[in-house]
């Protein structure tokens, strides 16, 4: 059930890789800058646009959609999605009605 800031269950540790589900957006971006990837300043600002999306399930935002929202170049904002999903923060698991790749937490 929803608590308004999390829509993950009332398990916090994820039993397949043993780490705590973030609760929030800034815990997501720490466990990212700490566990995952040096965070240039291009990759957070496309962290920060997915990040409330994925903690609610999941961020179906085009490519050109997130340039326009964090003033990157569609191909920085490309490279950044790569490096995020190479270094296991989010999972692409489809595209969105629109084509708009779906990302989601590992």
């Amino acid at each position: 059930m929803p608590d308004g800031t999390h829509w993950f269950p009332a398990v916090d540790v994820c039993r397949h890789c043993w780490t705590t589900f973030p609760k929030n957006t800034e815990q997501l971006l720490i466990n990212w800058k700490t566990g995952n990837l040096a965070v240039t300043e291009d990759i957070h600002k496309v962290a920060a646009h997915l990040a409330p999306a994925l903690l609610h399930g999941g961020a179906d935002y085009s490519t050109e959609e997130i340039a326009v929202c964090t003033g990157l170049t569609p191909d920085r904002v490309r490279g950044s999605l790569e490096l995020l999903a190479e270094h296991g923060c989010v999972r692409q698991v489809g595209r969105a009605p629109d084509g708009a790749p779906f990302y989601v937490l590992p």
